[in-house]
């Protein structure tokens, strides 16, 4: 496996009720000239995770980042559900276990000139994964 040290955390800009599926994402990416969907995960607004490509392979999320990072992107444009953040908070810990260590969450928009993700980070991260001590 690739060394993956960042996790990079997306929005998808759309609270189109059918967008709400990665295979949206996949054919919007396809257009652009990508191989496949660029997110290793997308959280749906039910809080269902789908998974995109492999972790295994490079993203195409983060310019610059793409080689060491997972991408996750949450549908939506600026309101999230405490289902999506639950989701994430989760997928955050099997990512960690998956790689052996817990590694840095960024907003997409520290490593490019973007909005994206519309919610904060450090915010949710307090709130949702440093504070259940149960799990860390």
């Amino acid at each position: 496996m690739r060394h993956i040290n960042l996790i990079v955390l997306h929005h998808s800009d759309s609270d189109i009720k059918s967008h709400d599926d990665i295979s949206v994402i996949k054919e919007w990416h396809l257009a652009r000239g990508f191989s496949d969907v660029g997110y290793h995960y997308f959280i749906k607004r039910n809080g269902q995770i789908q998974k995109g490509r492999d972790l295994g392979i490079a993203g195409a999320h983060c310019k610059g980042v793409n080689g060491r990072s997972v991408g996750i992107c949450l549908h939506g444009r600026d309101k999230f559900t405490e289902l999506q953040f639950r989701s994430l908070e989760i997928l955050i810990y099997s990512v960690w276990g998956r790689i052996g260590f817990k590694c840095d969450v960024h907003p997409h928009n520290r490593y490019a000139d973007k909005t994206c993700p519309v919610f904060n980070v450090k915010q949710f991260m307090r709130d949702y994964v440093e504070s259940n001590s149960e799990i860390v």
